[in-house]
């Protein structure tokens, strides 16, 4: 069998199966994304804010 077939059987098989695990937890993925925009928004914020108070 040639090489691209395998990789693209086998990167098939990694896609569905990364889905099906993702799906299975999707409520504990939706936590961690709520428990991690916070953070991220807050420092994006002061790094604005840093970033507005430095001279060109």
């Amino acid at each position: 069998m040639p090489r691209k077939v395998i990789l693209f059987i086998i990167g098939f098989v990694l896609t569905v199966f990364g889905i099906t695990l993702t799906l299975q937890q999707w409520d504990a993925i939706v936590l961690v994304f709520k428990a991690v925009i916070g953070p991220l928004t807050a420092v994006a914020g002061l790094v604005i804010l840093f970033a507005s108070t430095l001279k060109n």
